[in-house]
């Protein structure tokens, strides 16, 4: 739904050479989607790795298979862009990339959120300073339930532990992390949280609550959850010294509110082809051809990866934690 369509909207800059896939249905249908022959289409990712030379390999697989999948690919040699997280622990993480600088290799992981055009824009105001110094973000997103997988495969394997390695604090929250951190302009340094199940025998969290104290002094309220059957309102917003944003504002992707002449204004957004996903690929092939900076560089993957499972320690100890930059 994501990866795909962008490469296909990429073409000038990335040839899907090869796909693995363990479930039969998604490999046969993603395989025709991408145009590729049946002999191109691996069951199993290593043969994949033995018999291809890729230069990038694309990684979606459940959390929990990240590490592996991830090791092996840097062994093979390829640049490596995973979904979140880059592994469920901080040691494997650093490891990880340890081995990737001393290979010359890069890898990134996809906080697609970021190239969401409205949180983009939203980005490129507050570092332009349109609405002064941030001092508190709000980041909700409330859902009676997580994306089903494949029924094929494990149409719910978020809430399996074994494969997701956490529940709604490692996926939805995971995103809240980063977009707190970049939205606010600087890091977090302790945090305060509770993760729960609430909603039926759930074996995995549902529900995540947590406040982010940055280095800036400012705060962070996020709130992420599965057990709400209702559902609610999207929250995206920061607000500064001089204003605030708001997306979702009066039917407008994006509003921006000036304090000094207490009016509001809707920059006008443009969506390109498969939105979030786009602008990171973009990005990736500019660092790969052109040397740009990388998308996500290495301190922000393991900044993101510490917040949450200090958040998870904090819920555990009932106490605020610390976070590294």
């Amino acid at each position: 739904m994501g990866h795909a369509p962008a490469l296909q909207a990429l073409a000038e800059d990335y040839t899907v050479v090869a796909l693995a896939d363990a479930d039969p249905a998604t490999l046969e249908e993603t395989g025709v989607l991408l145009g590729l022959p049946p002999e191109r289409r691996y069951a199993d990712y290593r043969e994949l790795l033995l018999r291809e030379s890729p230069d990038v390999v694309d990684v979606s697989v459940p959390h929990a298979r990240h590490h592996e999948v991830a090791w092996a690919t840097l062994r093979a040699g390829a640049h490596l862009v995973t979904e979140r997280p880059l592994a469920l622990s901080l040691r494997d993480a650093e490891e990880l990339l340890r081995f990737a600088e001393a290979r010359s290799r890069l890898v990134t992981v996809a906080h697609y959120y970021l190239y969401y055009p409205p949180i983009a824009e939203a980005l490129r105001l507050v570092r332009a300073g349109a609405i002064g110094t941030p001092f508190f973000v709000r980041l909700e997103g409330v859902t009676g339930g997580f994306g089903a997988g494949t029924e094929s495969y494990h149409p719910a394997w978020h809430a399996d532990p074994e494969m997701a390695g956490g529940g709604v604090w490692l996926d939805s929250g995971y995103h809240h992390a980063y977009l707190a951190v970049a939205l606010m302009g600087s890091p977090v340094i302790g945090i305060a949280a509770r993760t729960a199940t609430y909603a039926g025998d759930m074996p995995v969290e549902d529900t995540a609550t947590a406040l982010c104290m940055h280095e800036n002094q400012g705060v962070s309220s996020l709130q992420t959850a599965w057990s709400v059957p209702a559902g609610g309102t999207r929250v995206v917003e920061v607000h500064g010294s001089a204003g605030s944003l708001q997306l979702d504002h009066e039917g407008y992707p994006l509003g921006v509110f000036d304090n000094a002449a207490r009016t509001w204004r809707h920059p006008e957004i443009d969506f390109p082809h498969a939105g979030s996903f786009y602008g990171l690929f973009v990005a990736l092939a500019a660092c790969l051809r052109f040397g740009a900076p990388p998308p996500i560089s290495h301190r922000d993957a393991l900044h993101t990866l510490d917040i949450i499972t200090s958040g998870y320690r904090a819920s555990e100890n009932e106490s605020v934690e610390g976070v590294a930059e």
